[in-house]
């Protein structure tokens, strides 16, 4: 997809939140601010998180923005904050996205994992799901996406944790 489409289909936030596992957008406040929820499932835990998202520093010269998000879990049990920088590069008749993502926890729910170091593999888990859920929604140019708004399998994403950690203790 040239840079100028795929910049497009990215700022189009309704379409690429569906591209986050377990997303939803309830409230479009204007073009830089959204109010949505995420749910995630840890083994027999649901937890819901409630917040607000923020486009940052859009530059559509340069093809650069950031997505600031703060998020409260709803039965109290902890608050996340997440930054997400990106930046679209041309490549042959398509684009790359170049993306870093800064993720942080507080409270009950920081400490599902933080020992192990789990924390870390798990947002990058998720920011890959995402990733790869842009991908395939920017080469099928918006088509639909299977279960857009499924929960986020925690189990599913431990076991993707540990199985990297194994990985990359082997090499």
């Amino acid at each position: 997809m040239p840079i100028a489409d795929a910049w497009a289909f990215l700022m189009d936030i309704e379409s690429t939140v569906t591209c986050f596992p377990g997303a939803i957008l309830t409230e479009i406040i204007d073009d830089d601010h959204y109010r949505g929820h995420v749910t995630i499932k840890l083994g027999p835990l649901s937890m819901v998180f409630n917040g607000k998202l923020h486009i940052e520093n859009r530059d559509e010269a340069a093809y650069s923005a950031g997505v600031r998000g703060t998020w409260t879990e709803s039965k109290g049990r902890g608050h996340a904050i997440t930054v997400t920088r990106y930046v679209l590069q041309p490549a042959g008749e398509g684009t790359v996205i170049k993306m870093d993502t800064d993720v942080q926890l507080a409270g009950q729910v920081a400490q599902y994992g933080r020992g192990a170091g789990m924390i870390a593999d798990i947002s990058a888990q998720l920011v890959s799901q995402f990733a790869d859920n842009l991908r395939a929604r920017i080469d099928a140019r918006g088509a639909a996406h299977d279960n857009p708004h499924r929960q986020i399998s925690g189990a599913r994403l431990i076991g993707r944790a540990l199985l990297n950690r194994v990985k990359s203790g082997s090499e």
